[in-house]
């Protein structure tokens, strides 16, 4: 069981030269530059970056870098986003506090650093008994979810902000307008206390073709014993749409979604199995009316969402485990 604080003992401030950012990443040499751009922008530097390249392609671009950051390029053997943190997580300094996971399709206004930090060191002593896990930076750029009856009808509405519906649905908290404690906390812009990520390993250690739900999965766990939360001033943009993507490809995201999203819920005795099913029902209805429309992205999300919940279903005759049907996503990618 980890240490609790006590109330009336401050926790040392923690400094950029104690904070390492990770960033996973797969053949996405300008997003990566982008990033590096944003980072080497910011009013104090992080102690450490490290690009975790499943491309084995990157260390050219990286090499430019160098100069401006302490900054390092590894080539990951095992691929996925996930696997791709762990490995580099061997690779932090010692004296590393604070981790950063910032996915390549993200960056960070010039200040997001210092407030972040900000924050994090008035929560470590604001004497609440449970430490404080994790912190996300505010992604404005998100688009913001409208609550609607058809939503509320299927258990995802967006309402209470960052908490988790009963089938499982993870309510967005970005865009914030105030810092607030939530549930969960996004994949990809998030700071993470050294200890705890030393303490807690990824459920996921296999191999997964998109890394949907992995945030959530990871950081649901921890809400028994830690603190997570939201920092509305230290701001990050996500910069990313996911607009383009084909016909294929949104097979693909609408099956691994689905799959994902019933392991995490089997994980969890409070979350209720008809209630996920009766979610992504109307999850693949919202799909099928986009389609209607030409949207070879939603006709595509709409083949993946059905075809999900038809492995799910014959999983109850076949005794295939969540979990199995999780690990077959990455084979199952479009090459």
């Amino acid at each position: 069981m980890p240490k609790t604080h006590h109330r009336g003992r401050k926790s040392p401030a923690i400094s950029e030269d104690q904070v390492a950012i990770i960033c996973p990443t797969k053949d996405q040499p300008q997003k990566v530059k982008r990033l590096l751009l944003s980072i080497c922008k910011l009013k104090s530097l992080p102690g450490q970056v490290i690009v975790a390249d499943g491309g084995h392609n990157l260390k050219p671009l990286v090499d430019q870098f160098t100069q401006s950051l302490n900054l390092t390029c590894l080539y990951c053997p095992e691929p996925g986003q996930v696997l791709q943190r762990n490995h580099a997580r061997a690779y932090l300094s010692d004296d590393i506090r604070i981790v950063l996971h910032i996915d390549d399709d993200n960056t960070l206004e010039h200040d997001a650093l210092s407030k972040l930090l900000d924050f994090w060191n008035l929560e470590s002593n604001s004497g609440d008994d449970r430490p404080l896990a994790g912190v996300s930076f505010n992604v404005i750029d998100l688009p913001v979810v409208k609550n609607s009856f058809f939503r509320r009808l299927f258990f995802i509405g967006p309402e209470p902000e960052g908490t988790i519906s009963i089938s499982g649905y993870a309510r967005p908290f970005s865009p914030a307008y105030k810092n607030k404690e939530t549930s969960w906390l996004l994949g990809g812009s998030t700071a993470w206390s050294r200890n705890v990520v030393d303490l807690h390993p990824h459920p996921i250690d296999f191999p997964t073709g998109w890394a949907v739900c992995e945030d959530l999965i990871y950081s649901y766990n921890l809400t028994k014993v830690y603190r997570l939360m939201i920092a509305k001033n230290a701001v990050a943009y996500h910069n990313e749409s996911y607009q383009a993507i084909n016909f294929k490809r949104g097979i693909f995201y609408g099956l691994s979604s689905v799959i994902m999203r019933y392991y995490f819920v089997t994980q969890h005795v409070e979350f209720k199995r008809h209630a996920f099913i009766w979610m992504t029902i109307g999850i693949a209805f919202g799909h099928l009316l986009r389609a209607c429309s030409g949207n070879k992205k939603h006709a595509g999300q709409f083949l993946g969402t059905v075809s999900a919940l038809i492995r799910i279903v014959l999983s109850a005759f076949t005794a295939d485990s969540s979990r199995k049907l999780a690990e077959r996503l990455y084979y199952q990618r479009p090459k």
